[in-house]
């Protein structure tokens, strides 16, 4: 993987252009998941007080919008590939690697979540009954909680592989495990009374 890592370090326009594809794949998926659940698990499955499918507390209101191409992601989307590919030209050609495994690797953990829970919502159009209701406090936990799982394994794998472009993505999985608990700490605390909003 190295080895690819540092074609896209040689090829700046390569490089924006498939940050720019990640994340697109992101908010596609992201949106997708959004429409999944509202079109058949939206009676079974709710977050409060915000019923959302997305973390980022910024985007939640774009994402309820569910269109796939969406003005506001776009307006941080392009400027943030062109930056990484300028970044990636500039810098030492021995830290490019470890920069894409970083950034790159943001978006490949958050994607394969954005998938598995896709695939979840999917999977339980037929046969699922009651309704759960899940307090965005609960829901950064569990989200962490996944997170400190992949960043184990990719930890591992960086130590086994010695690959700068995994020790980025490790990293990258620490950062995206620190974000659900800052996103954890400024989302409303759960009162002693909880309780479902229509639980009364």
């Amino acid at each position: 993987m190295t080895g690819l890592a540092e074609w896209f370090g040689s090829h700046p326009v390569a490089t924006g252009v498939a940050t720019l594809t990640l994340m697109l794949v992101d908010w596609f998926l992201t949106v997708l998941q959004h429409r999944e659940r509202t079109k058949y698990s939206a009676n079974h499955y709710r977050s409060y007080p915000v019923d959302t499918v997305e973390g980022n507390p910024s985007l939640q209101r774009a994402v309820a919008r569910a269109h796939l191409l969406e003005p506001r992601h776009l307006l941080v989307a392009v400027p943030v590939s062109a930056l990484v590919a300028a970044t990636v030209w500039w810098m030492p050609a021995a830290a490019r690697p470890l920069l894409l495994g970083y950034v790159w690797g943001l978006f490949f953990i958050v994607s394969a979540t954005h998938l598995g829970n896709l695939l979840g919502y999917i999977g339980s159009r037929r046969g699922i009954h009651g309704r759960v209701w899940m307090h965005q406090r609960t829901g950064y936990s569990v989200q962490a909680g996944r997170y400190v799982g992949v960043t184990a394994l990719l930890a591992a794998l960086a130590v086994c592989s010695g690959s700068a472009f995994i020790v980025g993505t490790a990293v990258a999985g620490i950062t995206s495990t620190a974000r659900q608990f800052v996103w954890f700490r400024r989302a409303p605390a759960i009162a002693e009374d909880d309780a479902a909003p229509d639980a009364t």
